[in-house]
């Protein structure tokens, strides 16, 4: 099961930017951190998926991001 969460994620300047995240298994039941649960962010029509450093490096731009809260 996903959902899709509003979250702030920020880049490598400390800019904060609204963003969506599709979460795997959302119920409190997972007990893994909600970074590890993330397939995805989407930012400006940009789907992005995160590397193994857990970042979020876009292909479409020189941003690279980190999320900030969900």
């Amino acid at each position: 099961m996903t959902q899709m969460i509003d979250i702030k994620v920020k880049d490598q300047f400390s800019q904060v930017y609204e963003a969506q995240a599709l979460v795997r298994n959302p119920s409190e039941e997972d007990s893994r951190a909600l970074f590890h649960r993330i397939e995805h962010i989407i930012i400006a029509g940009e789907i992005i998926l995160p590397s193994i450093e857990l970042l979020f490096e876009s292909q479409k731009s020189d941003s690279i991001y980190k999320l900030l809260e969900a």
